[in-house]
């Protein structure tokens, strides 16, 4: 009986018919759960000699697996508020065929969110599944088709689990203080991750996935497995800190925004010792539209650090690096724009007429790369570039369902612009910056930095979502009560 309270949600009674229904559910899912961590026990213990990391595999999970059954939300928090700091250990702990604990933390999440949002429907609403929806049935038709299925039902799965942390978020996420707390736990999931990125930084480790070029550029990734990934999840935190700092105003005392200035400086170190350049710009633009929108003197502050940064050499060296390699000729090396460059044109010329509709399916570019890329050296290559690669794979349907998911989050991020300015500008600039960044990376395998960022914005558009604002535009003022807001319409309607 207490174990069937356990996946109460403000239902009826575990009694007759359906108490009896449960109780045969949870013996047999108890039942498949021992079988499983069986085989664990025996996988375990043969990869522990090659890879030492997974001696944790089992403990964890034990301990995910019994925390799915007490606390559902709970777990759903704490794999939220470790899952960046834990990246060193599921980087190891996988093999390439069957994957490893990230891929078990990405069934838990999709498991979680079905469990969660199937015991209240109506916290989810119908306007947030539709951000996701389309895009998702589009990928899953190209798994259809796919030329490489195995790796592509992983990122499949990935990507599911992004949207499961998305959906989360309107779950965990039903006003402004729930709002501010998800946002907090995002900045404090962070802290683990500049320990060990200054750590690294001190001993001179850098990102051991790079090339040749890259590794020799002194490159900093921390506990992240490449340097962009770091890089665009520090540009979130930032941005969120910028929001707490005006939030905070006059009603925090000095110690708590010294704190946050503090951090905000130790994060524009670690932003520039990834030396990704698309993130640097992707900073300015976030500085510059929260200095345009909400305090001016942030448009100087970004001058001066901008010119602060030209004195450096490697960040010098990074950025004049661009005028250098612009044309293919024999023996030349290309800068990365260059060379990203080539590597679009040369697939969209392979491409036939036929396929501009549907694509090669999911992995067609990364599968069909040797082929078509005069520089690949017979070497498969991501795309770099998400609409490039969705148009090469699923086609323009697929482009047009991700630029559909940012314009539905954008409408959602600007509908509490009344309520508060700087979140608006705040949450507007960093889906701008995603999407500016995407078509230059490829920002689909950044699967922890999704989760992060798709959480931070399925909190924002939660609130915005289900509220509407009563309040004068006075009120976007810095105080030292939350603003007021009325509800739109109720869940089952906007069901």
């Amino acid at each position: 009986m207490a174990l069937a309270k356990a996946f109460k949600f403000g239902g009826a009674g575990v009694t007759g018919r359906t108490g009896t229904l449960r109780s045969i559910s949870l013996v047999m899912a108890f039942m498949a759960a021992a079988f499983v961590l069986g085989v664990m026990c025996v996988f375990i213990g043969d990869a522990t000699a090659v890879k030492p990391a997974f001696f944790i595999g089992l403990p964890l999970a034990l301990l995910i697996g019994f925390a799915f059954i007490i606390s559902p939300k709970t777990l759903v928090l704490a794999i939220l508020l470790t899952r960046a700091g834990l990246d060193p250990v599921f980087s190891e702990a996988k093999f390439a065929a069957i994957g490893g604990l990230g891929g078990l933390v990405n069934l838990a999440i999709i498991l979680l969110a079905a469990l969660l949002i199937a015991s209240d429907p109506k916290r989810v609403p119908r306007a947030a599944w539709m951000v996701w929806l389309p895009f998702m049935t589009i990928q899953l038709i190209g798994l259809g088709y796919s030329p490489d299925l195995l790796p592509n039902v992983r990122l499949f799965l990935g990507q599911s689990a992004t949207m499961a942390v998305f959906l989360l978020a309107f779950y965990l996420v039903d006003d402004w203080d729930s709002m501010r707390r998800m946002l907090k736990l995002i900045v404090i999931s962070s802290f683990p991750v500049a320990v060990y990125t200054l750590v690294c930084i001190a001993l001179g480790k850098t990102s051991g996935n790079l090339d040749d070029v890259s590794a020799a550029s002194s490159r900093y990734a921390g506990p992240f497995s490449h340097p962009n990934l770091l890089a665009f999840y520090v540009v979130l935190v930032m941005g969120i800190l910028l929001y707490l700092w005006r939030r905070k105003g006059s009603t925090a005392g000095w110690l708590s925004r010294a704190g946050i200035m503090v951090y905000m400086l130790v994060l524009l170190v670690m932003l520039f010792a990834t030396k990704t350049r698309s993130a640097w710009v992707s900073a300015a633009a976030l500085f510059f539209l929260y200095g345009l929108f909400v305090e001016r003197r942030f448009l100087v502050y970004l001058a001066l650090v901008g010119f602060a940064a030209m004195l450096v050499p490697d960040v010098r060296d990074r950025v004049l690096a661009l005028n250098q390699g612009n044309e293919v000729v024999q023996y030349a090396r290309l800068n990365s724009f260059a060379w990203r460059k080539v590597l679009w044109a040369d697939a969209l010329n392979w491409m036939g007429a036929k396929q501009y509709l549907f694509g090669y399916g999911a992995g067609g570019f990364f599968f069909n790369s040797p082929h078509f890329f005069s520089l690949s050296g017979g070497h498969r290559v991501g795309a770099h570039s998400v609409p490039v690669q969705l148009l090469f794979e699923v086609g323009v349907i697929g482009v047009s369902t991700y630029l559909l998911m940012f314009w539905r989050t954008m409408r959602f991020a600007l509908r509490i612009h009344m309520a508060d300015r700087t979140l608006a500008v705040v949450a507007s600039a960093i889906v701008i910056s995603y999407l500016l960044i995407s078509f230059s990376d490829n920002m689909l395998a950044y699967l922890v930095f999704n989760w992060y960022f798709w959480f931070a914005v399925g909190a924002v558009c939660s609130v915005a979502i289900r509220s509407t604002v009563a309040v004068s535009p006075a009120a976007t003022a810095v105080t030292a009560s939350p603003p007021r807001f009325t509800a739109r319409r109720t869940y089952g309607q906007l069901r």
